[in-house]
């Protein structure tokens, strides 16, 4: 299984409108087939941490891929890239986990 972490660093203030857009976000990725993503906003975090991280769950790579095509694809995602870009203070990082268990 696969972790997918995309993390935001937010301008300030503007956290919890990000959130509030990472969970309608989350009905995009479903749309996408993804069955397990949340949201995880930062409680205590060191100096340059994100504020907050989209996380999605994939069997393998492939699936991963094609989730993620599902969503950038939907003319609805790009509408809603652009709303979210305005309230970040970088662009998203995108991380990939393999889970060891």
């Amino acid at each position: 299984m696969y972790i997918s972490r995309l993390a935001f660093h937010t301008i300030p203030g503007r956290t919890s409108e990000v959130e509030r857009e990472l969970r309608s976000l989350r009905a995009l990725v479903a749309a996408g087939g993804a069955q397990h993503s949340r949201v995880l906003r930062a409680h205590f975090a060191s100096l340059g941490a994100p504020d907050l991280v989209f996380e999605q769950e994939a069997a393998d790579l492939v699936d991963l891929e094609r989730q993620l095509k599902g969503v950038t694809e939907n003319p609805d995602f790009q509408e809603w890239s652009k709303r979210v870009s305005s309230l970040l203070a970088q662009s998203p990082k995108r991380e990939i986990y393999l889970v060891s268990e």
